[in-house]
Protein backbone atom coordinates (compact mmCIF):
# COMPACT_ATOMS: atom_id res chain seq x y z
CA UNK A 1 0.00 0.00 0.00
CA UNK A 2 2.75 2.30 1.08
CA UNK A 3 3.97 1.83 -2.71
CA UNK A 4 0.72 2.82 -4.42
CA UNK A 5 0.72 5.80 -2.01
CA UNK A 6 4.07 6.55 -3.38
CA UNK A 7 3.41 6.20 -6.68
CA UNK A 8 0.26 7.80 -6.37
CA UNK A 9 2.63 10.99 -4.54
CA UNK A 10 5.07 10.98 -7.80
CA UNK A 11 2.49 10.82 -10.45
CA UNK A 12 0.57 13.66 -8.80
CA UNK A 13 3.80 15.61 -8.70
CA UNK A 14 4.75 14.71 -12.31
CA UNK A 15 1.13 16.09 -13.03
CA UNK A 16 1.70 19.46 -10.56
CA UNK A 17 4.77 19.45 -12.95
CA UNK A 18 3.30 19.46 -15.92
CA UNK A 19 0.69 21.90 -14.79
CA UNK A 20 3.08 24.42 -14.17
CA UNK A 21 4.91 24.11 -16.81
CA UNK A 22 2.03 24.11 -18.99
CA UNK A 23 0.62 27.40 -17.10
CA UNK A 24 4.43 29.41 -17.78
CA UNK A 25 3.56 28.16 -21.63
CA UNK A 26 0.75 29.90 -21.56
CA UNK A 27 1.69 32.70 -20.11
CA UNK A 28 4.61 33.25 -22.67
CA UNK A 29 1.93 32.11 -25.10
CA UNK A 30 -0.37 34.87 -24.38
CA UNK A 31 2.81 37.57 -24.01
CA UNK A 32 4.32 36.51 -27.77
CA UNK A 33 0.57 36.86 -28.72
CA UNK A 34 0.46 40.66 -27.06
CA UNK A 35 3.66 41.21 -28.26
CA UNK A 36 2.77 40.46 -31.64
CA UNK A 37 -0.51 42.24 -31.69
CA UNK A 38 1.09 45.32 -30.93
CA UNK A 39 3.32 45.07 -33.68
CA UNK A 40 0.87 44.26 -36.20
CA UNK A 41 -1.12 47.13 -34.73
CA UNK A 42 2.57 49.35 -35.08
CA UNK A 43 2.44 48.34 -38.74
CA UNK A 44 -0.84 48.93 -39.37
CA UNK A 45 -1.04 52.43 -38.28
CA UNK A 46 2.75 53.13 -40.48
CA UNK A 47 1.38 51.35 -43.39
CA UNK A 48 -1.93 53.75 -43.05
CA UNK A 49 0.37 56.87 -42.74
CA UNK A 50 2.06 56.12 -45.76
CA UNK A 51 -0.52 55.62 -47.80
CA UNK A 52 -1.66 59.11 -46.50
CA UNK A 53 1.55 60.66 -47.51
CA UNK A 54 1.37 58.29 -50.83
CA UNK A 55 -1.64 59.85 -51.79
CA UNK A 56 -1.26 63.38 -50.93
CA UNK A 57 2.21 63.02 -52.99
CA UNK A 58 0.64 61.98 -56.27
CA UNK A 59 -2.05 64.15 -56.09
CA UNK A 60 0.09 67.26 -54.98
CA UNK A 61 0.99 67.62 -59.18
CA UNK A 62 -2.45 67.63 -59.89
CA UNK A 63 -3.92 70.18 -57.44
CA UNK A 64 -0.73 72.32 -58.46
CA UNK A 65 -1.63 72.27 -62.07
CA UNK A 66 -5.07 73.05 -60.94
CA UNK A 67 -4.07 76.17 -59.04
CA UNK A 68 -2.16 77.26 -61.69
CA UNK A 69 -4.88 77.13 -64.19
CA UNK A 70 -7.39 78.87 -61.29
CA UNK A 71 -4.79 81.86 -61.47
CA UNK A 72 -4.55 81.89 -65.13
CA UNK A 73 -8.25 82.19 -65.59
CA UNK A 74 -8.70 84.84 -62.62
CA UNK A 75 -5.96 86.79 -63.96
CA UNK A 76 -7.72 86.60 -67.75
CA UNK A 77 -11.06 87.66 -65.96
CA UNK A 78 -9.58 90.79 -63.92
CA UNK A 79 -7.97 91.67 -67.02
CA UNK A 80 -11.12 91.89 -69.41
CA UNK A 81 -13.08 93.19 -66.06
CA UNK A 82 -10.99 96.06 -66.38
CA UNK A 83 -11.53 96.76 -70.38
CA UNK A 84 -13.99 99.11 -71.45
CA UNK A 85 -14.22 97.67 -75.15
CA UNK A 86 -13.90 93.52 -75.26
CA UNK A 87 -13.37 92.09 -78.45
CA UNK A 88 -15.79 89.58 -78.61
CA UNK A 89 -14.10 86.90 -81.43
CA UNK A 90 -10.63 87.50 -78.88
CA UNK A 91 -12.93 87.02 -76.04
CA UNK A 92 -14.43 83.70 -77.68
CA UNK A 93 -10.86 82.52 -78.44
CA UNK A 94 -9.52 82.50 -74.90
CA UNK A 95 -13.02 80.87 -73.63
CA UNK A 96 -12.33 78.22 -75.92
CA UNK A 97 -8.64 77.52 -75.07
CA UNK A 98 -9.65 76.76 -71.44
CA UNK A 99 -10.15 72.90 -72.39
CA UNK A 100 -7.47 72.59 -74.11
CA UNK A 101 -5.42 74.35 -70.90
CA UNK A 102 -7.50 71.27 -68.87
CA UNK A 103 -6.20 68.53 -71.49
CA UNK A 104 -2.44 69.87 -71.14
CA UNK A 105 -3.38 69.32 -67.36
CA UNK A 106 -4.46 65.72 -67.63
CA UNK A 107 -2.08 64.79 -70.26
CA UNK A 108 0.63 65.57 -67.59
CA UNK A 109 -0.89 63.79 -65.12
CA UNK A 110 -1.03 60.30 -67.64
CA UNK A 111 -4.92 60.72 -69.01
CA UNK A 112 -5.20 60.77 -72.84
CA UNK A 113 -8.27 62.18 -74.82
CA UNK A 114 -9.60 59.91 -77.89
CA UNK A 115 -11.98 59.97 -80.54
CA UNK A 116 -12.01 56.62 -82.39
CA UNK A 117 -11.14 56.36 -86.17
CA UNK A 118 -13.74 53.35 -86.95
CA UNK A 119 -16.75 54.08 -88.54
CA UNK A 120 -18.42 51.37 -86.93
CA UNK A 121 -20.21 52.25 -83.05
CA UNK A 122 -17.77 50.37 -80.57
CA UNK A 123 -19.39 49.88 -77.10
CA UNK A 124 -16.10 49.10 -75.63
CA UNK A 125 -14.78 53.00 -76.15
CA UNK A 126 -18.19 54.53 -76.95
CA UNK A 127 -21.70 55.55 -75.56
CA UNK A 128 -24.49 56.42 -77.76
CA UNK A 129 -26.33 59.98 -76.64
CA UNK A 130 -28.17 60.46 -79.62
CA UNK A 131 -29.22 58.16 -82.80
CA UNK A 132 -30.57 59.74 -86.11
CA UNK A 133 -32.78 57.78 -88.33
CA UNK A 134 -31.80 56.36 -92.08
CA UNK A 135 -33.20 54.78 -94.55
CA UNK A 136 -30.49 53.09 -95.41
CA UNK A 137 -29.53 49.94 -93.47
CA UNK A 138 -26.13 50.30 -94.60
CA UNK A 139 -25.39 52.88 -92.28
CA UNK A 140 -27.09 50.71 -89.27
CA UNK A 141 -24.92 51.23 -86.03
CA UNK A 142 -22.51 53.68 -87.89
CA UNK A 143 -21.53 56.97 -86.32
CA UNK A 144 -23.01 59.73 -87.39
CA UNK A 145 -20.61 62.35 -85.57
CA UNK A 146 -18.58 62.41 -82.36
CA UNK A 147 -20.03 64.67 -79.80
CA UNK A 148 -17.88 64.37 -76.74
CA UNK A 149 -14.47 62.74 -76.83
CA UNK A 150 -13.32 59.92 -74.66
CA UNK A 151 -10.64 59.29 -72.17
CA UNK A 152 -8.30 56.92 -70.96
CA UNK A 153 -5.69 56.25 -68.23
CA UNK A 154 -3.09 53.85 -69.07
CA UNK A 155 -4.82 52.04 -71.20
CA UNK A 156 -8.53 51.59 -69.40
CA UNK A 157 -11.41 54.18 -70.80
CA UNK A 158 -12.23 56.79 -67.95
CA UNK A 159 -15.22 58.04 -70.24
CA UNK A 160 -16.09 56.76 -73.13
CA UNK A 161 -16.75 58.88 -76.27
CA UNK A 162 -20.21 60.03 -76.93
CA UNK A 163 -21.60 59.63 -80.37
CA UNK A 164 -24.41 60.27 -82.42
CA UNK A 165 -25.27 57.26 -84.40
CA UNK A 166 -27.09 56.48 -87.26
CA UNK A 167 -29.89 53.56 -86.72
CA UNK A 168 -31.68 51.84 -89.93
CA UNK A 169 -35.43 53.17 -90.09
CA UNK A 170 -37.82 50.10 -90.91
CA UNK A 171 -39.46 49.15 -94.03
CA UNK A 172 -43.21 50.01 -94.05
CA UNK A 173 -44.45 47.10 -95.85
Amino acid sequence: MENEINNNSNTLELLVTKLDTLQTEFESKLKYDQHKDKIIDDLHSELQEYKSDLIKKLLQPMIMDVIHAIDDFNKLTRHYTQKEDIDPQKLLKLIASIPKDLEHLLYRQGVESFQCSEPVFNPSRQRVLKTLPTPEPSKDKTIAQSLRQGYEWEGKVLRPEMVEVYVAEEQKK
